[in-house]
């Protein structure tokens, strides 16, 4: 009986290892892919870019909506940044229209001046980003899925509070973040979401709240990860204020 027991168990930490380790060799697949791309790769694409922000005060409540499309250009020079004539022309009508009137709808205003380079790099660099995540993440658990038709793995990892570095920590009280990354068989990256949320305080008296959901697509060109597709829903709360974001982007190669 007892070898029988003995037998069971070390059959189960075996099977248990087995899976361990299928699951850290995804992982691993995952963090080699990245490092086979290089992110100063030329490419050229139009991105469109749309933002819808919600601000309420007590009794205010403020929507701003925005949309703009432009195009991205890297090459040996460096990053270059297309505003078509037409854009431009929007903007300086809504600039106009703003000094006649302080309510002035600006769309296009407004998203330009939430996308700015910091915003764009999102979809340039994901590489940076995902390495960011997975610097700070535990793997939970890995599943063989199915993806635009094709076998892929998902990966579930989470980002605790404590994970996060000193800054990133400060004025929190609760934070936790749930990852998911699809992977084709060389571990590429095909998609991604990450979900969040959190609270925390300032100055010991002001309470606050935040949640946001992020969705991407990727695509390669060359040697290079970028961002096809972007959807963002974010919104916090504190101090008697409760904003709301909404932001999609979408990253057209043009050759």
């Amino acid at each position: 009986m007892h070898t029988i027991s003995s037998l069971k168990l070390l059959l189960s930490l075996s099977l248990a290892s087995l899976i361990s380790s299928a699951h850290a060799d995804s992982l691993h697949d995952l963090q080699q892919a990245l490092k086979k791309f290089e992110q100063n790769s030329p490419f050229s694409a139009q991105v469109t870019a749309s933002v819808k922000n919600q601000n309420k005060e007590g009794d205010d409540h403020n929507i701003k909506e925005g949309l703009a499309q432009f195009a991205v250009e890297q090459n040996p020079a460096g990053l270059h940044i297309r505003y078509s004539p037409e854009l431009l022309s929007n903007i300086d009508r809504e600039t106009e229209a703003k000094k006649q009137n302080p309510q002035a709808s600006t769309p296009t205003t407004e998203a330009m001046n939430r996308f700015n380079y910091s915003e764009i790099s999102i979809l340039l660099n994901p590489v940076r980003d995902i390495g960011d995540d997975l610097s700070k993440a535990q793997l939970v658990k890995e599943e063989h899925v199915t993806y635009n038709g094709k076998s892929a793995r998902l990966l579930h990892l989470q980002i605790p509070l404590e994970n996060l570095s000193e800054e990133e920590r400060k004025n929190l009280k609760k934070y936790r973040t749930d990852l998911q990354f699809w992977i084709d068989e060389n571990g590429t990256p095909l998609a991604s979401r990450s979900t969040g949320k959190g609270s925390g305080r300032f100055a010991l008296v002001i309470g606050f709240e935040f949640h946001f959901d992020v969705e991407k697509t990727y695509i390669t060109q060359g040697n290079r990860l970028l961002v096809a597709k972007l959807s963002s829903t974010s919104g916090s709360s504190g101090a008697g204020m409760d904003t709301n974001e909404a932001i999609t982007a979408s990253l057209k190669l043009l050759n």
